[in-house]
């Protein structure tokens, strides 16, 4: 006889272990031993192991193998325990590549096991070896008495296999899911099924059927006793059946019924169901109702009826659910739903087919009574209607919380509609129907909600959208703080989802949620919308966008459909945006702001940006070639900042006034003299934000082209010396300095930065340098002297937190140390793009 013990595990139970002590956390806030350390291998195997049992059960009461390995690993003792705990549950899951060695290691414990069966017969790979799935199966199949759930949600064709034979009671077995996708199970279908109706037992209590062969073998006679335990049953059919399936009467414990497609006989009125006793959740779909005509559902609490059969039954004889509150109808004929009666309902869900306006309106008039009589907090509703008729309806539920309305036409509401969430009165100069005659108060529609969802089957046409947009942000900002309140807009069902938030007066990305923000301008603002799509692509619905800020790729399709956008942000994602755009892309034409963090500098080779006036590029590409000759128009750009010197030298700049740049390039003086200073109007440059550079790279020479230069930030500087700082202060021919400002246009430019206002540094601290300090007095104070514009240097450490920054000041021929401490939010410098 093979022994079943682990060759891993010790000889003994009871052995001494390394385990660390146990202990507890006491009322007194004091850890307290339950044992003396070293002694936790004394607890009993059977309470350690109903230890262990309890504390691998998650909230839903189900078993968490991850638990599992980190209690093995605990040490030998607590694995031995562990192996030997018959109660413990792990996975077994046998796809196409699953080797038979694998199964036969798991089932080799005494563990009970998760069963699972997922191969598709038409994806199947032509490597996949039927005889080894099989082997796999029998393997699985001789502990079957083990097995806690089984599902099988595909399944191989198994023609010219031997039918695997269920030997073992399914005694453990708790529940069953059968999903074949239209497959057979070949022979494998009867001994399953045999050993389900035979073996298992009352531990059995949920069950999901997908397969109408399943589902008319559990309905005969001989096996309809299955039903008697289940709590949960769900039956999913592609399908209806030919034959009915008469299990209502066998179900004598359900809790929740979910059955789409499936096909009822006709019960009596006097039939005994004792699911209407017990059943808590209810989910038809293409189903009769005629069972539940007349009776009394007292523990049911949510419902959903869609496309029910033999409707006209509840007609005659109304349904009473006394502890219903949440209820979702959806058929062409709503006026049944009010033969639903006495139902406390907080959430309602009502979907109506109508075609047309006066249509829909009949439908919905019917259910005024439902309306009136309920505290309704949250209400999807999807009927086509007249505007004034919805707001009469909605002014019904004033304790509404949620609202989820579905148009069914692009023009289904008018702006007048959503202004009757946003106002309190009436100031126009006519009267309207919604809102009231001018001067008349009156409240505003649904006063306490906190989420109002529109779904559209598609998009408004632009006048329409143009007005729409702004009004739904009046709203946002009208209802409750932005924490609190929320409006989305979806598409397509819930293919698409889009935020939308209050006016804001810039498009700065301020938040870590959604993946792409766009904006609308409005009277108040910019109207900011946010999604958490994975692309944008054509189906983008904005196409009137002016700005987007994308996280996430953004297709050339969709930028060839933004006609009007004015400001463009990517993250420091690479492939945000194509590499090579086509030449016609409209926001070429139309773009004013643009900040791209990590795009190829191919995007913008050869383009020109009619528009742009504030642009921001950081490329990841090290180096271009710049004998290529490929140069970027930027004719009316007045800030720039970009990461790459070489891809700087290849823009042309005439009315560049803000520039920010890193000179980390070897040859950093030469290709500003030939390239930089070619291609850009460096005489109206007033300020320069060095980010870094290279050690190398002469920065006097460069500044000597910058006659109007205002600021200077130099940014990661600890290696500046006293002869960069001497360069700043007005020197004579012998090189010392000069008390007398020169004047004349003839002079000004033997002076670097002549009209330089405020240099920053950052990363550097002069303090411990006294040479250092020497000169910065001398510059300050002679410049101070003369008239020079100069004010001050500022010197900032961001390494610690809160940083500080040193301020130097020269006044009156004095000099100056002021140490200012920042506050922890500050930052390095950027410009504002």
């Amino acid at each position: 006889m093979e022994s079943d013990q682990d060759p891993y595990l010790p000889s003994t139970l009871d052995s001494p272990s390394s385990s660390p002590s146990d202990t507890s956390w006491d009322s007194d806030s004091e850890w307290r031993p339950l044992l003396p350390p070293g002694r936790a291998h004394l607890i009993p195997v059977e309470i350690l192991s109903e230890i262990f049992l309890f504390a691998m059960k998650g909230d839903d009461d189900e078993y968490v193998n991850a638990e599992a390995v980190d209690l093995m690993l605990v040490c030998r003792h607590w694995r031995a325990v562990m192996l030997l705990t018959p109660g413990i549950c792990c996975d077994l899951t046998i796809r196409e590549s699953t080797q038979k060695e694998a199964v036969r290691e798991a089932i080799r414990r005494k563990w009970l096991l998760d069963v699972s069966i997922k191969i598709d017969s038409e994806t199947v790979r032509e490597d996949f070896n039927a005889d080894d799935f099989h082997v796999c199966l029998i393997a699985a199949a001789e502990v079957a008495s083990r097995w806690r759930t089984l599902s099988i949600r595909s399944f191989p064709l198994s023609e010219g296999q031997s039918a695997v034979q269920i030997v073992q009671p399914l005694e453990r077995l708790e529940s069953f899911t059968l999903f074949t996708e239209g497959h057979s199970l070949g022979n494998f279908f009867e001994p399953l099924m045999t050993a389900i109706t035979t073996t298992a037992t009352p531990s059995l209590t949920k069950m999901v059927l997908g397969d109408p062969n399943a589902v008319l073998y559990l309905a005969q006679p001989a096996c309809l006793h299955i039903f008697h335990s289940l709590e949960t049953l769900e039956i999913w059919l592609s399908t209806r059946t030919t034959a009915p399936a008469d299990i209502l009467p066998h179900l004598q414990r359900l809790d929740t019924f979910t059955a789409y497609r499936l096909h009822l006989p006709i019960y009596p009125p006097d039939a005994s169901l004792p699911l209407i006793q017990t059943l808590k959740t209810l989910f038809l779909k293409s189903v009769s109702v005629q069972w539940m005509a007349g009776r009394v559902f007292p523990a049911l609490g949510e419902c959903s009826i869609k496309f029910p059969h033999h409707i006209d039954t509840i007609t005659l004889q109304p349904v009473t659910m006394p502890s219903c509150t949440d209820l979702e109808y959806e058929s062409n004929d709503l006026r049944p739903l009010a033969c639903f009666h006495h139902p406390p309902l907080a959430r309602l869900g009502v979907k109506c087919g109508q075609w047309s306006v006066w249509r829909g309106n009949a439908q919905l008039v019917a259910l005024c009574p439902i309306f009136t009589a309920q505290s309704l907090t949250y209400l999807h509703l999807s009927v086509q209607c007249s505007e004034w008729l919805l707001v009469e309806i909605l002014r019904l539920v004033p304790t509404l919380t949620t609202l989820f309305l579905v148009l069914a036409s692009p023009h289904a509401l008018s702006e007048a509609f959503f202004l009757a969430f946003v106002a309190t009165a009436s100031n126009a100069g006519s009267p309207s129907e919604i809102v009231g005659p001018p001067g008349q108060t009156r409240p505003r529609l649904c006063p306490s909600l906190l989420n109002l969802y529109l779904g559209f089957k598609r998009w408004l046409r632009v006048p329409e959208k143009s007005v729409l947009i702004p009004v739904l942000g009046d709203i946002v900002s009208s209802y409750h703080p932005k924490h609190s309140f929320e409006l989305a807009l979806r598409f397509g069902g819930y293919a698409q989802e889009w935020s939308v938030g209050g006016p804001v007066e810039s498009f700065h990305d301020d938040s870590e949620d959604g993946e792409y923000f766009i904006g609308m301008s409005s009277q108040h603002g910019i109207i900011p919308l946010v999604s958490d799509e994975t692309t944008l692509s054509l189906d983008f619905p904005f196409k009137e966008a002016e700005y987007l800020l994308a996280r996430r790729p953004v297709s050339i399709d969709c930028l060839l459909t933004l006609h009007q956008l004015v400001e463009l942000r990517t993250g420091d994602t690479q492939g945000i945006l194509p590499i090579t755009p086509p030449h016609d892309l409209p926001l070429f034409r139309t773009l004013k702001v643009l900040d791209t963090r990590n795009t190829h500098p191919l995007f913008l080779a050869n383009q020109t940006f009619h528009k742009l006036k504030r642009c921001r590029v950081y490329c990841s590409e090290e180096d271009l070639n710049l004998s290529q000759g490929q140069l970027i128009e930027m004719p009316f750009c007045t800030r720039l900042d970009i990461n790459h010197l070489t891809l700087l030298a290849t823009i042309k700049l005439p009315l560049i006034c803000e520039l920010g740049v890193s000179l980390n390039h070897p040859n950093s003086s030469m290709i500003w003299g030939k390239h930089i200073a070619t291609n850009a109007n460096l005489s109206g440059l007033k300020l320069l934000h060095v980010h870094d550079w290279y050690q190398g790279a002469d920065l006097i020479e460069i500044l000597q082209s910058l006659p109007v230069l205002q600021d200077l930030i130099l940014g990661n500087c600890s290696d500046l010396d006293e002869n960069f700082f001497g360069a700043l202060g007005p020197m004579g021919g012998n090189g010392t300095f000069v008390l007398k400002w020169p004047t004349g246009k003839d002079l000004i430019p033997r002076i670097l930065c002549p009209m330089l206002e405020h240099l920053f540094i950052e990363g550097m601290d002069p303090t411990g340098k006294p040479e250092l300090i020497a000169v910065l007095n001398e510059v300050v104070t002679v410049r101070s002297i003369c008239g020079s514009p100069l004010k001050r240097f500022t010197f900032a450490q961001f390494r610690s937190k809160p940083g500080s920054k040193l301020i130097l000041i020269g006044k009156d021929g004095r000099f100056a140390m002021e140490k200012v401490i920042l506050a922890r939010h500050a930052g390095p410098f950027e410009l504002d793009i």
